[in-house]
């Protein structure tokens, strides 16, 4: 079955199991138990707004998939791995530095923080583009899934325009 871009995606939380992590503003990394569409639940892994109004991408697995999960974690976890790597490519990315390709701020860096990579992901861009990608991408966005264009789900094409123009501000009132 082929995803069509119109159709609205309905998801109910059937138990919530935590949060393992709060490191993007306004976000969480959940654990819970979904249906997706009025589908069986599944054991989904993704990152939520903390009203639970948007979500970011994630894994949604069966109850076998989370068991043979379980048994890969454990099989790395007791060989003691060393994130090391993992941490220096996170601390790489942290401090990359971008110039913001405006005439007052010309030859000046800045560290784009990674609570933007949302914001990011929403206008399909990759992280840390400058202003005037992020505008491209937004007008793109925008005309793309303006109501007008999608009279067969306005409701979809009216949050997702919402959407895309708060990433796009919040993009740019950092680069400001």
């Amino acid at each position: 079955m082929a995803f069509n871009e119109d159709e609205e995606i309905e998801c109910e939380i059937i138990e919530s199991y935590g949060i393992f992590s709060g490191s993007i503003k306004f976000w969480n990394k959940e654990v819970n138990l979904i249906s997706w569409n009025k589908r069986s639940a599944k054991l989904d892994i993704r990152n939520w707004q903390k009203d639970h109004k948007k979500c970011g991408k994630g894994i949604a697995i069966t109850r076998e998939e989370a068991l043979e999960l379980v048994k890969l974690l454990n099989k790395i976890l007791k060989k003691k791995p060393d994130f090391s790597s993992e941490k220096k490519t996170k601390e790489r990315t942290e401090t990359k530095q971008r110039s913001s390709g405006t005439s007052r701020n010309r030859g000046a860096f800045r560290k784009v923080p990674l609570s933007l990579e949302p914001f990011y992901d929403e206008l399909e861009l990759s992280f840390g583009s400058d202003p005037e990608a992020c505008k491209s991408a937004r007008n793109t966005l925008l005309k793309k899934y303006h109501p007008d264009k999608n009279a067969r789900n306005i409701e979809f094409a009216t949050r997702k325009t919402i959407k895309i123009k708060e990433a796009y501000e919040t993009i740019l009132e950092w680069w400001k």
